[in-house]
């Protein structure tokens, strides 16, 4: 930012003059008052950094419905992408120094169950680190911490790009105040509150790369208490509550060489190469709120609020005060006109600093952002139209653009030279973009009737019921892609063990076969006969349609007939071998097995109504379901290796782990049982979904297993624990 940019504006910069600016001359005549209460928490603003071009906003946003990280473009104000790989808060995002990496800060709960209602949170809460790819948004690495008493972790690069500074929060909740507390804020005094908080962080540096830690900050640091509503809530139900600027009180200098901490009480520096103390400032009348180091890293300021009660009102001051690096000897003290301070930056010259806060006003509060220079004070402030209950800014790296929140889910992108406002970013326009998230809990009983991982491990694929394609990140539960969501579609569907192409039967019985990778599909024609059945081949290549009179195999490639099983009849169940050379088809509880001759291979008495049908990992071995709720196992030969019946009603899905070592079943008592294919022993029954299993799926490794079921959801489990993983939506 250009010292002579600010000369240019100051002879014109009053309180009312400076707010014109940006928005609208008349504006105080014709200021609109609403209510601008936040009933849902799911767009609320919790972090925004720019990258290092200045040409990227990340804006972390959200609450428990739905939490995400949001990239704008600011040069066209458009949403580049967003991150949706979060299962909690998203505390704090900072850009590595070259700009591709993006780290976050956030929580998240491991549900010990599956939920039957969309906000239902039940389980293990944890805190994690994720490292994501800025430009495709793709998750690098991701480091769980293991401190389950953890509310809170923020965490933010250094300027050479080789640290991590973190802040790992825990939360304490007692019965009233301090009494420094309430010298410090009298107005509680006869407030009707009578609980209050406290964060007690560890204040950490951690390696860039990998998250572990390489230096804790000598002497523990311990924050302030701040008032609070509680009445038989958990810590996690308060934490969308809580002060944000009490979450990450942590930044390097500019130099890298000191990273400062602070709390109501004090501000606290650290030499960053060895973590031993190298300033403590405190005693000062106020709360301190935000501190910020001046770009040569000399000096560091602190805004302080100031409480008071006049005729019985609130009376509220702030200040800036100035010391010097690393000696602590004080500079200026710099009144403000902004009653509720949130937020502190220096501009690139070092003279001026741009405050956010509220400005309080018989009981409304409006964001507001002060400019202040050094020498001359108070230059004047913006003021934002609407009620508002937070406001925070920050600043493109140039100085010559300033991210400005407004409301709890609104941020404005303004020039600093002129104070113009360059484009709106807020909420809506990402729900425009993505309607997905206005969908996200629409109650539904919508089954997932394909599911399948990629071979990377890491991506599944499931076909949802009216409701498209998607392709989910396992790791984060983020919704990749997703195609075809408004095709409607039956209740028949089948993928392939690879994930990479799915058929599904349409309502006038053609066949839709999509490439799940591209989201491109083609389409097999209807018949004069309905579709009984469909399948697709392990590897991806080859498709067979029942029909009344005949099973038809189609290259999944181009769609044509390469074959026909003439003369069959009544088909409920028909399965492909992994190269598609074997079919099998099951017909009034029998099942036979062709060859790709067209000849019969095998014929199977399965002992019942077969409802589900799939060849094991080998081709050595097909799988029968039955309405009875028992699974057989024979091999190709027609020996049976297996049969037990564990399910409380109709097998409706069969898979096997790629090794051939595991089967796994699941049906209409909402169950999911993993089998030990040689013993025919049960090693885990997986219980608690919300609707009948309707699809089943190994990961290449078999340490997942992924469940479709009812309200077109997927459940990961872990195979080896038994646990619930995660719910992808």
């Amino acid at each position: 930012m250009k010292s002579q940019a600010f000369r240019s504006i100051l002879q014109k910069l009053t309180a009312v003059g400076f707010a014109a600016l940006l928005f609208g001359s008349n504006q105080f005549a014709q200021r609109r008052r609403p209510p601008n209460i936040v009933t849902e928490l799911t767009d609320v603003v919790n972090a925004m950094q720019f990258s290092p071009d200045g040409r990227t906003l990340a804006i972390a946003r959200g609450a428990r419905g739905e939490n995400r990280v949001e990239l704008w473009d600011t040069e066209t104000g458009k949403l580049r992408r967003a991150i949706r790989g979060f299962d909690g808060a998203i505390w704090s995002v900072s850009f590595s120094p070259d700009g591709r990496t993006l780290v976050t800060g956030s929580g998240g709960m491991h549900q010990e169950k599956v939920a039957q209602k969309p906000l239902s949170r039940n389980g293990r809460t944890f805190t994690e680190l994720k490292w994501w790819d800025s430009q495709s948004g793709d998750l690098k690495y991701r480091r769980e911490l293991p401190d389950e008493e953890l509310v809170g972790l923020t965490a933010a690069y250094s300027p050479d790009g080789r640290s991590l500074a973190a802040v790992e929060n825990r939360l304490s909740l007692r019965m009233g105040f301090d009494d420094d507390f309430l010298a410090r804020d009298p107005t509680l005094r006869s407030a009707p509150i009578r609980h209050s908080g406290q964060y007690d962080s560890d204040l950490r540096l951690l390696d860039a790369l990998t998250g572990e830690v390489r230096m804790k900050l000598k002497d523990g640091f311990a924050s302030s208490q701040f008032p609070m509503f509680y009445r038989g809530m958990s810590r996690m139900d308060l934490l969308p509550f809580l002060p944000r600027q009490q979450m990450g009180p942590i930044a390097f200098s500019p130099d890298a060489r000191i990273v400062a901490a602070w709390n109501s009480n004090e501000i606290r520096l650290w030499d960053s190469g060895t973590g031993a103390e190298v300033l403590k400032l405190k005693k000062f009348k106020g709360r301190m709120v935000a501190v910020a180091f001046s770009p040569d890293s000399r000096s560091i300021a602190g805004a302080i609020v100031n409480y008071s009660m006049k005729d019985r009102r609130p009376v509220f001051r702030s200040e800036i005060r100035v010391w010097e690096v690393p000696t602590g000897t004080p500079h200026q003290v710099i009144p403000l006109m902004t009653q509720s301070v949130t937020n502190l930056l220096f501009a690139n010259n070092g003279q001026q600093m741009l405050v956010s806060g509220l400005q309080r006003d018989e009981g409304h509060s409006i964001a507001s952002m002060e400019l202040a220079d050094l020498q001359a004070g108070s230059l004047g402030k913006l003021l934002a139209k609407d009620e508002s209950t937070m406001s925070s800014i920050c600043l493109s790296p140039d100085g010559e653009t300033m991210a400005f929140q407004i409301d709890a889910s609104t941020v404005k992108l303004v020039e600093t030279r002129g104070w113009r406002t360059k484009f709106t970013l807020s909420a809506d326009e990402e729900r425009d973009a993505n309607n997905s998230s206005l969908r996200r809990f629409l109650v539904t009983v919508n089954s997932t009737f394909a599911v399948a991982f990629l071979a990377d491990g890491k991506t599944v694929a499931g076909e949802i019921e009216n409701g498209g394609i998607k392709l989910w990140d396992s790791r984060t539960g983020e919704v990749k892609k997703a195609a075809g969501a408004e095709a409607e579609t039956g209740s028949l569907a089948a993928i392939s063990n690879n994930g990479n192409t799915i058929a599904e039967v349409a309502p006038d019985d053609s066949i839709r076969v999509w490439n799940a990778a591209t989201g491109e599909h083609r389409i097999i024609p209807a018949r004069d006969s309905k579709v009984s059945a469909v399948a697709v081949s392990g590897d991806g290549k080859i498709v067979a349609t029942a029909y009344a009179g005949a099973i038809v195999i189609s290259e999944a490639s181009d769609l044509k007939p390469v074959r026909a099983i003439e003369g069959v009849s009544d088909i409920s169940q028909v399965a492909l071998s992994n190269d598609g050379s074997l079919v099998a088809a099951a017909s009034k509880g029998a099942v036979k097995i062709w060859g790709s001759e067209g000849n019969v291979k095998q014929s199977i008495a399965a002992g019942g109504e077969v409802t589900a049908l799939k060849f094991g990992s080998h081709d050595q071995l097909l799988a029968i379901g039955r309405k009875d709720g028992s699974v057989g196992v024979w091999n190709v030969n027609g020996q049976l290796v297996f049969d037990a019946r564990k399910h409380g009603s109709a097998v409706n899905a069969i898979a096997f782990s790629n090794d051939g070592v595991l089967m796994a079943s699941g049906g209409d008592d909402r169950t999911a049982i993993i089998w030990e294919v040689a013993s025919g022993k049960t090693r885990r029954s997986l219980k608690g979904h919300d609707l009948a299993i309707t699809s089943l799926a190994f990961s290449p490794d078999a340490t997942e297993l992924a469940v479709g079921s009812g309200n077109a959801s997927v459940v990961l489990w872990q195979v080896e624990k038994g646990k619930l993983d995660r719910v992808l939506k």
